[in-house]
């Protein structure tokens, strides 16, 4: 009896002991030690509102279309709940097995722990696989558009930040995105999905297509063009030097200094390649100059570059074009080509090799007039040379291997040695005057009409000196319909020169004059329109264009 009663009082002493369920009233905030209750209050009102309202903002169940993000944003939602049921629920098994265990033998106990150990392990695995797989993490939306998601909030603030501040330097004045149009979402997120902060900053640049990354063209320091397509500039370079390439080609480049340069531009100031091709092929400002050389004419080096006298001078205002100099610069050309290419190229082929000319004296023959007595022949040679062009202009050959072929035969010629008579024609002519040609060779429209004219009419003052283009014998000097008072020589060689509209007349019929030789005055006599010299080259009777024979 006396055990039994203290059995009773050993258990009655146990039962407080047991878990009894915790009221689910909320408690004011106690204040602390020497702190009234009525401060404590006041205290606690005086948090700020923000933190509070900022919490509550991150544990606001998100949206979201995806089913899978749905249930892992539920599950989420639910593990603080699901902790404290399962704190709970632990609580009261370890209860019930302890009484179990007080009143059970030592194996059940045993096996009683067992199972609490697996099940707690069980849990805290569950727990910790759930921390591993999935985190606390921020997604950046633009225009209502998910951009990426970063591991917090610092991050995503940070990559729009360094958008900003990109497109700001390319633009060169300050640039913010729209308020309304940036959000940030805070939420649990699978690790996995995570992108770096590069990767974001490259999507919110690619949503906003403010400023591109591309490749610009620099011709000479000018940017003339810019690409978003790599390698697409470097084709167009090779489209434009395609021209100057075959397969003997040894080195290609641009004189002007081209450069490709990898940038972030404005979308405005990228351009269509059609139209940076359509440049590159074109011209633009910059002089092309002429270095007068002994001999040269006005209206020649005009007619040379495919232009009239008059638009050259338009070029040289201020040039006297009767009287110019020797190294005298004349623009020819204010437009030069966007791109030169300069290209280097091995070229294979048979020259001529020049034969040499033997001479033997004779004394029947005039100084100066020479004749073949045996025909000489030109070899030929197997030629490798480096050549450099510099657009469609040789600048410079090197002949690098030369394999003569066959070799030239010598050709001799018999020599004059006879002194020549001062007025014996050199067999070449000379200009009569000098001045301005006012009308060439061929057929012209005059009052109306058309008509041939069969010289050359070189203007200038009244009394300028006529000199004989050729040594020879005069055949006329005097008065002749429209020609009005002419000089006729005859050249003993089938030529006859003819120097029309003379104001006076310093030979007769029958003198030899010499090359250079002062015959006459210009004038305006016969069928003129002012003072010139009318000059007629006839070989055998039949006129010839005397520009074929000057100079």
């Amino acid at each position: 009896m006396i055990q039994k009663d203290m059995k009773k009082k050993n258990t009655a002493k146990e039962k407080p002991s047991q878990p009894t369920k915790t009221s689910k009233a909320k408690h004011p905030p106690v204040a602390p030690a020497g702190v009234s209750k009525t401060a404590a209050v006041a205290q606690d009102s005086r948090r700020p509102r923000s933190k509070l309202v900022d919490y509550q903002g991150r544990r606001r169940f998100p949206e979201s279309s995806s089913p899978y993000r749905q249930l892992q944003l539920l599950l989420s939602g639910c593990t603080p709940l699901l902790k404290q049921k399962a704190g709970g629920l632990a609580y009261r098994i370890r209860s019930f097995f302890s009484g179990l265990v007080s009143r059970g033998g030592t194996s059940s106990h045993r096996l009683i722990q067992s199972a609490v150990f697996l099940t707690a392990g069980l849990v805290l695995m569950i727990f910790a696989a759930n921390r591993v797989l999935y985190i606390t993490a921020t997604t950046l939306s633009f225009n209502g558009q998910e951009l990426g998601t970063v591991a917090s909030e610092e991050e995503a603030y940070a990559a729009v930040r360094s958008v900003e501040s990109s497109i700001s330097q390319v633009l060169g004045s300050n640039y913010s995105l729209e308020p309304d149009k940036v959000s940030y979402t805070t939420g649990l997120a699978y690790r996995g999905a995570l992108v770096d902060e590069a990767d974001l900053e490259a999507a919110l640049s690619e949503s906003l297509r403010v400023v591109e990354h591309g490749y610009a063209l620099y011709v000479g320091g000018e940017r003339i063009g810019a690409t978003q397509t790599e390698g697409a500039l470097e084709g167009l370079l090779d489209q434009v030097s395609a021209n100057f390439r075959n397969e003997n080609t040894i080195s290609i480049e641009f004189l002007e200094g081209v450069e490709i340069q990898e940038c972030d531009l404005p979308v405005e100031d990228f351009t269509n390649l059609a139209d940076i091709a359509l440049l590159l092929n074109s011209e633009k400002d910059g002089e092309v100059t002429y270095t007068v050389k002994q001999g040269d004419c006005w209206s020649v080096i005009a007619e040379d570059h495919n232009m009239t006298s008059k638009e050259l001078l338009q070029l040289n205002p201020g040039y006297d074009i009767d009287r110019l100099q020797i190294d005298d610069e004349l623009v020819i050309s204010n437009a030069v080509p966007y791109l030169t290419v300069r290209a280097v190229q091995m070229e294979y082929y048979v020259a001529e090799v020049p034969y040499e000319i033997e001479y033997v004296d004779d004394d029947s023959m005039w100084e100066g007039d020479t004749r073949v007595i045996t025909k000489g022949e030109f070899g030929s040679s197997d030629i490798k040379a480096r050549v450099t062009y510099e657009g469609l202009t040789e600048i410079e050959r090197v002949i690098e291997e030369e394999i003569v072929l066959t070799e030239p035969v010598t050709e001799v010629q018999a020599r004059g040695t006879k002194e020549r008579p001062t007025w014996f024609p050199t067999g070449s002519f000379r200009w009569p005057t000098n001045g301005t040609i006012t009308s060439r060779y061929g057929y012209r429209n005059i009052f109306g009409g058309s008509s041939f004219h069969g010289g050359v009419d070189i203007a200038n003052s009244y009394g300028t000196d006529i000199v004989a283009a050729d040594g020879g014998v005069v055949t006329y000097a005097g008065w002749m319909s429209g020609y009005g008072y002419l000089v006729q020589i005859d050249h003993q060689n089938g030529y006859v020169t003819y120097y029309g509209h003379n104001s006076s007349l310093l030979v007769s019929v029958g003198d030899k004059v010499y090359k250079g030789q002062h015959i006459a005055e210009m004038g305006s006599t016969g069928r003129s329109t002012g003072n010139h010299c009318h000059f007629e080259v006839r070989l055998n009777g039949e006129r010839q264009n005397p520009m074929n024979y000057l100079g």
